[in-house]
C-alpha cells in the first residue's frame, strides 16, 4: 500500500511547522476520524517534544513512534508499532513541508503500508483506496486548522457524531 498527496497551505513554513512537528501529539484538533491524541516517551530525536504518540481513532487505538523529526529540513516521519489489524505488517507516513513563498507551503504526504498473510493479499487493495480517500481528507482537515485556527467542516461533523455516540 502507497499513497502520496499533496496540498498547498497558504501560511508560512514555520506556522505549517508548528502545528505539524511541534504539536505533533495535538492531531486530534484537526484530523478527522482521529478522537484523542497523546504523547509519551522521553523524546530519542533532538527537537522532538516525545518519542511516541498514541491516538484513538475511528478503528480502534493506535501507537506511533517518531522516525525522524527534521525542525531544520521540516521533515516529519512515524511509524504505527501497535493497533493495526494482524494483516497490516507496517505503516509508515512521511511528512515534507516545502517553502514556495513566505505565505505559503507545499506540504507533502507519503504512507507506506505492507500488509501480509491471505487476509492482507486480499485486504490490501481495498485498504489502499481506502487509505487514499482518508488521507486526502486528512491533509485538507490540515490545510484548513493551519489557516484558520479551528477544525475543518468535515473533521467538526466528525466530532459530532462521536459526541453522539458517546453519548
Amino acid at each position: 500500500m502507497e499513497v502520496k498527496k499533496d496540498i498547498i497551505v497558504d501560511k508560512s513554513i514555520e506556522a505549517v511547522w508548528e502545528v505539524l512537528g511541534n504539536q505533533y501529539s495535538e492531531a486530534y484538533k484537526w484530523a478527522r476520524e482521529l478522537y484523542h491524541s497523546e504523547e509519551f516517551g522521553e523524546p530519542k530525536i533532538q527537537g522532538a517534544r516525545c518519542n511516541n504518540r498514541t491516538c484513538d481513532t475511528s478503528f480502534g487505538r493506535i501507537q506511533e513512534e517518531i522516525r525522524k523529526f527534521d525542525s531544520k529540513n521540516f521533515v516529519l516521519e512515524y511509524e504505527v508499532v501497535k493497533g493495526f489489524p494482524d494483516f497490516i505488517k507496517q505503516g509508515i507516513n512521511r511528512w515534507d513541508l516545502q517553502k514556495l513563498n513566505e505565505h505559503q507551503t507545499k506540504v507533502s504526504m507519503h504512507f507506506k503500508g505492507e500488509t501480509q498473510g491471505i487476509l492482507g493479499f486480499f485486504m490490501g487493495p481495498m485498504m489502499n483506496m481506502k487509505l487514499n480517500k482518508n488521507l486526502g481528507e486528512v491533509l485538507g482537515d490540515f490545510k484548513h486548522y493551519v489557516e484558520n485556527g479551528i477544525p475543518s467542516p468535515g473533521k467538526q461533523r466528525d466530532m459530532e457524531r462521536q459526541a453522539r455516540k458517546a453519548a
